[in-house]
């Protein structure tokens, strides 16, 4: 009798599902073959459908573990979740005190650990001890964010933080999501079963970043009263003092408790006060200290002895430092470096490093490597002393960072339709390679968004103008959607249209990629018809086709693109986009000569124009079109030709490398196959391509897990490539292959899809009618498969023949 129990009744101690489990973690790494885990599972009395059955079960592992599970040629292969984050800030050495605090926080049970307090009280301090003591509680990661809630300038949005936690936990860009409900649950699920630390520093209140799942906690900094919190006071007189030996202050008892009481036993203003005692004497200070230069008292509770320890602290500081202390506090970041400090100050890199060790020795700047940082609090009064020279210095750091970043995207996304060039005060870095400027537009992505948000018109639009290709090709949506935000708000209020468009557009690439056609089509549409210039307009008319394409309007389409390349011939850039494209339009019609024609006029053109990506992609577009038609050799060349161009300009396209994988698959060197889509997977997942990981997947034969992701991201053809390996060999597959290919008009996946149900069912009338549509479309590869299968058929009428 065959076993109907449910995958989680136990047999035995052992359900089904952590049966599954043990055998693939038994060979973790390797691929366990389809009947052994049959009978891991199930033992001598397997059920009726075993593949079908395990499949089931493999879906609802893949669901309750962290683990990968990969689907391969003939089993499964289980790979083991890598170590968790560890973000936790470097622990204060001369950190003193506390003890109270921390018993009680490190022996609470609660999921929440929240410190309030007024600023320079020691919360963020406290709060990093903290997390230092218990984290070996937490063996899945640690973690942290300032959330910049008491900042001049732009706070760390919830969407903001939950996209780097999902990072940090290993969701690729690309597959974080954009609303923040589906982010809130991905980044529970991500939690799930994990033990993990979440430090969050300057918070307004509890938010989802909280995680709110058993076996994680959360460590909370305030200046506000939250839910259970513990609220920390001044330090007590021991501690202050303790606090003085560790930073080595001598003096008389007397003199040392006055310099407690002078800087109000705050922790912020003893170590400003300990910096500065380390060149002079603790009496004198103390006359300095009780004289004029103890400022009133602003709003803020406590901070009139941080400010009188300040404003002593600058006061002796020397001219250069001084002023370089003043325009710090205009840098849009939590943190900068040398770089950055010296564009602001117009000095020397070498003169600036030496007056940021002034400012650090002098309690004033925070360093940890080779980075600074100014506390929220000693920014806020840094930014009182810039005067007229701070907004030059904001100029001059965002022309910095435009030039650079124009520069970066050059060879990294290049566009063909930027807005027009600024006059620019400073001229920015150059690089020599692609791969030197992805490392710098990663290394200052997050100081790049929050300078966009802070930036005046024109600069906000044009650094989104400028970033928007390296975010959307990264998928880094929500970074996007930031400065695209900031660059429309600026725009609209100076009306400029002109950056109004740019910002529209972007907006129609950003939806796109997250699978919002509709709005995509709006936010273009939006720019249509604000648009003046016949580049912009072909431009659009060209992303427009394109979006219809995707959702399989073919008519529409073609429409667009026909009416963009008479008004793209002026713009060869343009013209020689738009031209390819409708060569894609009339690959997916069927039409597979005309776009066979069409690449190859591309290829002349571009080659006339030195034209190298666009040579490049030509080649690659006839690759893939001679895949279709079945002329393995030709798309060999042709790819061949592809990869080594792209090489030769330092361009990573996994593509390449899995489309020559298809080919030698289609061609009988699976070997070949196999290795050429390994190294695209890892070069895809390098470069957050999630298209291409799902491609390289099914050359793989990963199919189930293709077809997860590929619903996850909206990618139906990607899910189709991987439906129809499977639909071969199981006839409810094929059928709704079939079913959704006419839905969705893709015609050059109708005919195999058809011919794969011919298979699963041995149909010849099904194998007959895939056979007419493959020729219709010149479909050379399935005219072959369709002619094969209906040859091994055995004749009608019993074996009899007619004369």
């Amino acid at each position: 009798m065959r076993s109907r129990l449910p995958d989680d009744v136990v047999m035995g101690r052992e359900s089904r599902l952590e049966a599954l489990h043990r055998a693939l973690r038994e060979k973790a790494g390797q691929p366990v073959l389809f009947g052994d885990l049959v009978r891991a599972v199930w033992g001598d009395e397997p059920p009726a459908g075993p593949l079908p059955a395990l499949r089931s079960l493999v879906r609802r592992l893949r669901q309750s573990v962290e683990d990968e599970i990969v689907t391969d040629a003939s089993g499964y292969r289980l790979v083991v979740r890598r170590p968790g984050p560890a973000q936790l800030p470097a622990d204060l050495p001369d950190f003193v005190g506390r003890e109270e605090e921390l018993a009680a926080l490190s022996s609470s049970g609660s999921p929440v650990l929240a410190i309030t307090g007024p600023p320079g009280v020691g919360k963020t301090a406290l709060a990093v001890r903290l997390a230092h003591r218990i984290r070996d509680r937490f063996p899945d990661g640690q973690l942290h964010v300032d959330l910049r809630g008491f900042a001049t300038g732009p706070a760390v949005t919830v969407e903001q933080a939950l996209g780097r936690f999902l990072r940090a936990l290993g969701v690729p860009p690309a597959n974080v999501p954009v609303d923040l409900d589906e982010q809130i649950e991905l980044y529970r699920a991500k939690l799930q079963g994990r033990r993990v630390l979440v430090l969050l520093d300057n918070a307004t209140e509890l938010t989802s970043l909280v995680p709110d799942v058993e076996g994680c906690t959360a460590i909370v900094t305030s200046r506000n009263e939250l839910p259970g919190q513990i609220r920390l006071d001044v330090l007590g007189d021991a501690e202050a003092a303790a606090l003085l030996d560790r930073m080595k202050i001598d003096g008389s008892s007397g003199d040392r408790t006055e310099l407690i009481r002078l800087c109000a036993h705050l922790p912020l203003a003893l170590r400003i006060a300990g910096a500065h005692l380390a060149d002079q004497h603790l009496p004198d200070y103390l006359a300095d200290l009780r004289g004029d230069g103890r400022l009133d008292a602003l709003e803020i509770e406590g901070d009139a002895a941080v400010r009188a320890a300040f404003a002593l602290s600058r006061k002796a500081l020397p001219d250069d430092a001084r002023h370089l202390f003043g325009l710090l506090s205009v840098h849009p970041g939590t943190g900068f470096d040398v770089e950055d400090t010296a564009v602001l100050s117009e000095m020397l890199a070498e003169d600036t490093a030496r007056q940021l060790e002034v400012l650090v020795h002098a309690g004033l700047v925070q360093r940890s490597g080779e980075r600074f940082a100014l506390h929220d609090l000693i920014r806020l009064f840094a930014a009182e002393s810039a005067g007229p020279d701070g907004p030059p210095a904001l100029r001059r750091l965002l022309s910095a960072y435009l030039a650079t970043a124009l520069r970066a995207v050059a060879l990294v996304a290049p566009a063909i339709t930027r807005l027009p060039q600024l006059e620019l005060d400073v001229e920015g870095l150059s690089f020599a390679s692609a791969d030197e400027a992805h490392r710098w537009l990663d290394a200052k992505r997050a100081v790049l968004v929050a300078a966009a948000q802070v930036a005046p018109h024109p600069f906000a639009s044009r650094l989104a103008d400028a970033l928007r290709g390296y975010l959307n090709s990264g998928g880094y949506r929500l970074e996007l959607g930031v400065v695209l935000d900031a660059g429309l708000r600026t725009a609209r209020a100076a009306a400029d249209l002109d950056g109004e468009v740019a910002m529209h557009n972007g907006f129609g690439h950003l939806r796109w990629e997250t699978g919002d056609y509709a709005g995509a089509l709006k936010s273009y549409g939006a720019a249509a018809e604000l648009a003046t210039s016949d580049l912009m307009k072909g431009t659009l008319l060209n992303n427009m086709g394109l979006v219809k394409r995707d959702i399989g309007d073919l008519d529409g389409a073609l429409a667009d693109l026909r009416e963009a390349l008479p008004i793209s011939r002026a713009h060869p850039a343009l013209y020689l986009t738009v031209l390819p494209n409708l060569g894609t339009v009339h690959g997916m019609r069927g039409e597979l000569r005309k776009a066979v024609e069409l690449f190859e006029e591309t290829v002349l053109l571009s080659e006339e124009h030195g034209f190298k990506i666009k040579t490049a992609g030509a080649h690659e577009n006839l690759g893939v079109v001679h895949v279709d038609l079945g002329e393995y050799e030709q798309a060999r060349r042709h790819l061949e030709i592809s990869r080594t161009a792209y090489a030769r300009i330092n361009i990573a396209k996994p593509n390449m490398l899995i489309m020559l994988a298809e080919v030698a698959g289609l061609t009988g060197d699976r070997e070949r196959a196999r290795a050429l889509a390994s190294e695209g997977l890892a070069m895809a997942r390098k470069v957050h391509q999630v298209r291409m990981e799902i491609d390289a997947m099914v050359v793989l034969d990963e199919l189930e897990a293709a077809i997860e992701l590929a619903n996850r991201i909206n990618f139906p053809s990607g899910r189709r490539k991987a439906q129809l390996k499977l639909a071969r060999h199981d006839r409810t597959v094929a059928a709704e292959l079939v079913r959704d290919v006419r839905d969705n008009n893709d015609l050059l996946m109708e005919s195999p899809a058809v011919l794969a149900l011919a298979e699963a069912t041995a149909d010849p009338d099904l194998a007959r009618e895939a056979l007419e549509l493959a020729k219709a479309r010149e479909q050379g590869a399935v005219v072959r498969r369709a002619e094969a299968f209906l040859a091994a058929q055995p004749p009608a009428n019993g074996g009899s023949t007619s004369s």
